[in-house]
């Protein structure tokens, strides 16, 4: 799947994107205040998300990537500007290396209420890239997904403080923590281990 714009496109990731993803995980856990959070390598993005081996995948990802034109755009800006930049903005090769400016982590769940769901497990744009409706692009095209799936529904979680609430409010999303109650558990593999280690007692 992949949908366009002047500026970006959102297409399906593909292997050798794996390291940038990475890199846009962290920050994103960073930016969500965790930056020890994520413990993952390219290795398991490129298992888990079924790029080699034949493996079947647990996840599946799209990324935000600027088009040529744009890309264009900006290496001639950057060099229209470069006297006026500060020492440590982005050099025309350094623009090249960012071509990715998002991605969304994804899979699919079920619910014995309405069939099968979609869980969106991350989204997330280089600042430097918000302001530009690229994250509206990214979100509409990960729905597009959803109901060409067959998917009766779009799930995530938000953390409380994080100002994008306002951004999926008005996209239509329902905070179910306010109108349902729903709260959102977790067993971590400390306590996934403890409680078998208990049960063979």
């Amino acid at each position: 799947m992949a949908s366009a714009s002047s500026s970006v496109i959102v297409r399906n990731a593909k292997k050798e994107d794996l390291g940038a993803i990475l890199t846009m995980i962290q920050e994103l856990a960073d930016f969500e205040k965790m930056p020890s959070g994520p413990e993952l390598t390219v290795e398991d993005l490129a298992r888990d998300g079924g790029f080699e081996n034949g493996g079947p995948a647990v996840f599946q990802s799209m990324v935000l990537e600027l088009t040529e034109e744009e890309q264009q755009r900006q290496m001639a800006k950057t060099e229209n500007n470069k006297e006026k930049l500060p020492s440590s903005s982005s050099s025309t090769a350094e623009l090249l290396t960012r071509k990715l400016v998002g991605y969304a982590i994804f899979f699919y769940s079920y619910s014995t209420w309405q069939g099968k769901a979609f869980f969106l497990e991350d989204i997330y744009v280089k600042p430097e890239y918000r302001q530009f409706g690229y994250g509206r692009t990214l979100f509409q095209s990960l729905v597009q997904h959803a109901l060409q799936n067959g998917c009766s529904r779009f799930d995530f979680h938000v953390l409380a403080w994080n100002p994008a609430k306002e951004f999926y409010r008005r996209m239509g999303a329902e905070n179910l923590t306010e109108t349902e109650e729903w709260q959102f558990f977790r067993l971590n593999r400390e306590k996934m281990n403890q409680l078998c280690q208990k049960g063979s007692r």
